[in-house]
């Protein structure tokens, strides 16, 4: 519950900043874990799987934590469990920050999984606290702009810390805006409940360990992808095999219960299940543009990983502008088609931008003004999206609130998924370019020898002819897999260019049908009148 705020800024701000932190600092931190990757590997010692195992582990307790969001809040109280967040929130940042090995950071990520997994519902919530009037949609505004600043401010946070005190900076400094929420819940929230005893939800635990088994299985599967599918995919159908089957078992689970911890029966509404659709693609191509951008920018054009994450951030920045403006025009002009056509029209000329680079391509003239339409695609499509979806969910809180819930539960599958076949599609492609691009270098080849020779006399002068002659191919090799990760992600962004044009052929053929159905409507109501 809210305390009681009167109607001047000055003391309603308070309650909007709150608004603000909860889906800043889980945007925050998920910036910092996805552009600390490498880093955070090399040291704690992980490869790859080993850290692939760790975002499964972080999604699984992600999803239980966010599953029992709703059940939580009416045994503790806002207040109690915003402060609880925020402490295991902060304590797992220290953990990951002096994290010596893979168990610690483990162990810290899961620590973060359980503070901050339900921010996000909550702060969306939280807005619907405020009564129906002008302020409700200020609440709405700093939720947005949180979000859209957590964005921006990850890869920045990330890339300063790196730059001067390595990648633990950046969890080690994640404390303070957990403290800032802290203080901000304490001050504006209390733990009076409205619920009646008899009315709890049952806490359910065969129910909500199905629904973590299978997201696990299903986590694991599109995690192992990347390092199996093309070696052996038959595991991974087996995962998923297992995986969907429990997930269902979980929904239905929750249809047959007297009071489930979420109402799936209540959320089975037209709107509510298009918007759900729309988030998965969003959070789909999210995930999947955060995996190619800083693969790009840093493997393909050769940038260092303190500056891709600066072009990163100042890309996210136009998420921040659009929802200014956007702020301005929803109020005036609701309407969803042209804000789905700004969003998928940035989308698809930053894919056209970035399927076009040349080598040569300044990063600032070339790449920024692309990563510029990437952010301002993010926001404009999902706040769209989230003022349409749950439009007849508000007049009941908790189904309000689970409706939140099971969006940020699909939010986990959707990110990973994209990253999967973000994986795939790069590996596929550069195996591709690299074969095409290994037959012009055969020992007929007059370019090769003439390069060799080339590069072996230029590394003479620091090692023996021997030692210089085998350099020589190495770097000739290592060239000529960077051409192919560069062409990879061209093609990458080719099939991203597709998908924008089907989006906003499909928004156009719906808004065609809309007003096609309303004429007809109007005709009917003519001549019912006659």
């Amino acid at each position: 519950m809210l305390r009681p705020a009167s109607a001047p800024l000055s003391r309603t701000l308070p309650l909007y900043l709150l608004i603000a932190a909860l889906p800043f600092c889980d945007f925050l931190q998920t910036g910092i874990v996805a552009f600390n990757a490498a880093p955070v590997m090399g040291g704690i010692g992980a490869s790859p799987e080993e850290f692939s195992a760790i975002a499964t582990l972080y999604g699984v307790v992600a999803i239980g934590a966010i599953a029992m969001h709703r059940w939580l809040v009416e045994r503790l109280g806002w207040r109690r469990l915003l402060l609880a967040a925020s402490a295991l929130f902060a304590l797992g940042a220290v953990v990951c920050g002096l994290a010596g090995g893979l168990l610690q950071f483990g162990l810290g990520r899961s620590l973060m999984a359980l503070g901050c997994a339900s921010f996000m519902t909550a702060g969306r919530v939280l807005v619907n606290h405020i009564p129906p009037s002008p302020r409700r949609f200020t609440g709405i505004r700093f939720f947005a702009a949180g979000l859209a600043w957590g964005i921006a401010a990850g890869p920045l946070l990330a890339s300063l810390a790196l730059a001067g005190s390595g990648w633990r900076a950046a969890f080690l400094l994640l404390p303070v805006p957990a403290l800032l929420l802290a203080l901000l819940a304490a001050w504006q929230l209390d733990d009076r409940r409205s619920i009646e005893p008899e009315v709890l939800a049952p806490s359910q635990p065969i129910a909500l360990l199905v629904l973590m088994g299978g997201s696990f299985l299903l986590l694991h599967g599109l995690q192992r992808s990347g390092f199996d599918f093309f070696a052996d995919g038959r595991p991974l159908a087996a995962l998923a095999a297992l995986g969907l089957p429990a997930l269902g078992l979980s929904a239905w689970l929750a249809r047959r219960a007297r009071r489930p911890l979420i109402r799936i029966a209540d959320l089975a509404q037209r709107r509510y299940l298009a918007g759900l659709a729309v988030f998965g693609l969003c959070y789909l191509l999210l995930g999947a543009n955060n995996l190619v951008l800083p693969l790009l920018l840093q493997r393909a054009m050769g940038l260092p990983l303190e500056l891709v994450g600066r072009f990163l951030g100042l890309g996210a920045l136009a998420g921040v502008a659009s929802w200014i403006v956007l702020a301005r025009l929803l109020p005036r002009s609701p309407g969803p088609t042209r804000y789905y056509l700004a969003g998928f029209g940035a989308l698809l000329l930053s894919a056209w931008q970035l399927s076009h680079l040349s080598e040569s391509a300044d990063p600032l003239r070339s790449v920024l003004p692309a990563l510029l339409g990437n952010g301002a695609f993010v926001i404009v499509t999902l706040a769209t999206t989230a003022m349409q979806a749950f439009q007849t969910l508000q007049r009941d809180e908790r189904i309000f609130s689970h409706a939140n819930q099971v969006k940020n539960m699909l939010a986990q599958f959707g990110i990973a998924a994209g990253t999967a076949l973000a994986t795939l599609c790069l590996q596929w492609r550069s195996t591709v370019r690299f074969e095409r691009l290994a037959e012009s270098l055969s020992p007929s080849n007059p370019a090769l020898a003439a390069t060799l020779e080339q590069l072996t006399r230029h590394l003479s002068g620091l090692r023996n002819p021997a030692e210089a002659a085998q350099f020589a191919t190495a770097q000739l090799a290592q060239q000529v897999m960077q051409e192919a990760t560069w062409m990879a992600a061209l093609d990458y962004f080719h099939l991203v260019t597709l998908v924008a044009a089907s989006c906003l052929a499909l928004v156009l053929v719906a808004r065609l049908a809309q007003k096609a159905g309303a004429a007809r409507r109007r005709r009917c109501l003519r001549v019912a009148s006659r």
